[in-house]
């Protein structure tokens, strides 16, 4: 199983992340998330607010990729693995008290991502797996 190593978490804290996701036949859709955070060494999370494709597709096809970093040093990481809907718990509450501070409506779910395979998708090590 891929883990998540301290300095992976620094590169892409803060950062903005997109998250890859595809309808069960394949139609693919990529969605930036202000919200992504790195839950533990085995686990990403972010909160669904807009409820649009992504959110369609991740109820149908779990399969997820998400990749985040510093693209002006091009450094980035893809982490890949399967996405779980979480809609209620401690997970969901810190979501919705995060989102009332940014004066954002509440999630509708917060995704947890179970991070599977590591990439470097920054230069010069573009495509290595790392995890």
């Amino acid at each position: 199983m891929a883990k998540i190593t301290e300095e992976m978490k620094a590169m892409v804290k803060g950062q903005q992340a997109y998250v890859a996701t595809a309808t069960p036949d394949g139609v693919p859709c990529v969605a930036p998330k202000g919200t992504f955070a790195i839950l533990d060494d085995e686990h990403i999370i972010y909160s669904e607010i807009a409820g649009k494709h992504t959110w369609e597709n991740v109820q149908k096809n779990p399969k997820v990729a998400i990749i985040a970093g510093d693209i002006s040093k091009m450094q980035c990481l893809r982490f890949s693995g399967p996405a779980e809907i979480i809609t209620e718990g401690e997970l969901v509450e810190k979501g919705k008290a995060q989102m009332e501070k940014m004066g954002m409506p509440a999630p509708k779910a917060v995704i947890k991502v179970k991070v599977e395979e590591i990439y470097d998708c920054g230069v010069p090590a573009m495509g290595k797996k790392l995890g």
